[in-house]
């Protein structure tokens, strides 16, 4: 029987953890942040991935994994579209579904009274003193991204790249009627060039009807160490703004 790789071949008490931290760390990385639209669903999936490992979960443990679920959907289709979340989502997300608040949930999941965990209740209060410390500490950076700052913004963005894009199109069509007209203009002079003899081919015409023999093919080729030819564009200069906090987060982390 094979043994598995990686992960899999290491004891359920070490892979477990790593698996949710590494669901864990993904959501942050994905939207840049230590909290934003895609950290609820991620948090979710690593609750429910305990529920995997633990084989039963209290009811209160329970119906947190299974609403993040929902409420992370909804994060997803916001961060696909990069569309506004209300203040609603922005303070579960921050203050209920942080990557410390789910963290401290697994953590203190294990101990249940009468099928409740007496301990679910305080990791939340404490994981949501945690986040407005933390919050504090990162300042002037926020650790959290949701997107637009209100609908009207997220629309005037729409619109902005609507026009951007339509104006884009109408200079594309202007351009390409320039760079035609220039086309014909360089096979003109293309032309008369080639109907026009150098000095050189005048001077190696002459020196090859002074003896009788051809014309070396390869003269103009050896002299050409002097053209100039056309450098390469520089390659655009990637920005190297950063939007979110996480590396700032994980340096100091």
């Amino acid at each position: 029987m094979y043994p598995g790789v990686l992960l899999s071949s290491l004891p359920w008490w070490i892979a477990a953890p790593l698996i949710q931290l590494a669901v864990l760390v993904f959501g942050m990385a994905l939207d840049e942040t230590y909290v934003n639209r895609t950290t609820v669903l991620t948090g979710a999936i690593a609750v429910q991935i305990h529920g995997f490992v633990a084989g039963d979960v209290g009811l209160l443990v329970g119906l947190y994994a299974d609403i993040g679920l929902l409420v992370g959907a909804y994060g997803v289709y916001a961060y696909v579209l990069d569309a506004y979340v209300g203040n609603a989502f922005r303070l579960v997300a921050f203050l209920v579904y942080s990557p410390l608040s789910v963290f401290l949930v697994i953590l203190t999941a294990g101990p249940t009274l009468f099928g409740i965990e007496p301990l679910f209740v305080p990791a939340l209060a404490l994981a949501g003193y945690g986040n407005i410390r933390l919050r504090e500490y990162l300042s002037p950076s926020d650790p959290y991204y949701f997107g637009p700052e209100s609908e009207a913004a997220f629309e005037s963005a729409v619109e902005a790249t609507a026009e951007t894009d339509a104006g884009s199109g109408t200079g594309e069509h202007a351009t390409t009627g320039t760079d035609t007209a220039t086309t014909g203009t360089d096979a003109a002079t293309t032309e008369t060039d080639a109907a026009t003899p150098t000095e050189s081919d005048t001077g190696t015409a002459a020196a090859a009807s002074a003896d009788g023999s051809d014309p070396d093919p390869f003269a103009e080729a050896r002299n050409d160490g002097g053209t100039d030819r056309p450098a390469g564009e520089p390659a655009a200069a990637a920005d190297s703004s950063e939007r979110g906090i996480l590396p700032e987060f994980m340096r100091r982390l």
